[in-house]
């Protein structure tokens, strides 16, 4: 035995063409993570709140709620993805 395989042995029949495996692979919807920063007056994120939403309407209704909960910051950062999306301020 060499230890190399020339096929795939377990897939299902009909599956299989040569040397190629065939698969079908179902792409579910991304969850998408927002990253709130809540900022004070001289620039340091003193709260980050990483929450899961379907929308950037949901996330911004959470910075808002964040920027009222936390009165040391003066503005709430929405990012997604290592992009600043949004910025709101007292």
């Amino acid at each position: 035995m060499t230890g190399r395989v020339d096929q795939a042995t377990d897939a299902l029949s009909g599956t299989c063409q040569g040397g190629r495996v065939n698969s079908t692979v179902i792409a579910e919807q991304a969850e998408q993570y927002y990253t709130l920063l809540g900022v004070r007056p001289d620039g340091v994120a003193s709260v980050v709140d990483l929450i899961e939403a379907e929308n950037l309407g949901f996330a911004l209704s959470r910075a808002e709620a964040l920027l009222r909960e936390h009165l040391s910051c003066n503005r709430v950062e929405v990012w997604r993805d290592g992009a600043l999306l949004e910025q709101l301020a007292r």
